[in-house]
């Protein structure tokens, strides 16, 4: 009887570190197992007291066609397939109630709807950032948003699930775009 208190606090701590390692290994195999998107968005530059600075990533695509027969609600879960462009940009090319059989796809969740369209929202919003490199963030925001490539996301993808890897402009990943200009 008195082994069965330390008995409790041993699964109770065991279920404690289990569920963020979980989250975790999940985040990492998204990362070196994913199918890399990218994605062209915008980023503008907010702050959160409590989370810190972050760039709110927003992807410009945020329409997709309802396909005929097809019955959505707002907040129903929906499966989106991509094409790759000879850009190499990705874009939501078809939904589905269930997820495909093969091939990549993201779980994403459907906002209004209206005639034959829906609104998506998507999994990830946020790219977030050192706060040291944030003001400097956001005016290279501010200089290359205007530009004709724009800033893309580059988004990996592993069984509808999504890890927001980096942002890149003309193919130049930002972490290295920043550091160049803190240097400076």
């Amino acid at each position: 009887m008195k082994t069965l208190p330390f008995l409790l606090f041993g699964l109770v701590a065991l279920a404690q570190w289990a569920a963020p390692l979980s989250q975790i290994w999940t985040h990492e195999q998204v990362l070196t197992q994913g199918t890399l998107i990218k994605l062209k968005c915008g980023a503008p530059d907010p702050y959160d007291p409590l989370r810190g600075r972050y760039l709110a990533v927003r992807p410009d695509q945020r329409d997709a066609a309802v396909p005929a027969g097809m019955k959505l609600e707002p907040g129903m879960t929906v499966y989106g397939t991509f094409t790759t462009g000879a850009d190499g940009l990705a874009t939501l090319s078809g939904l589905s109630l269930t997820p495909p059989a093969d091939g990549a796809y993201l779980r994403l969740k459907a906002g209004y709807v209206y005639d034959n369209e829906v609104s998506i929202e998507w999994p990830f919003d946020r790219f977030y950032l050192n706060e040291k490199l944030a003001p400097e963030a956001d005016k290279w925001f501010a200089e290359n948003i205007r530009t004709t490539n724009g800033i893309t996301a580059e988004v990996r993808i592993l069984n509808g699930r999504a890890v927001l890897q980096d942002l890149s402009l003309d193919g130049k990943p930002f972490r290295e775009i920043l550091k160049e200009r803190v240097k400076k």
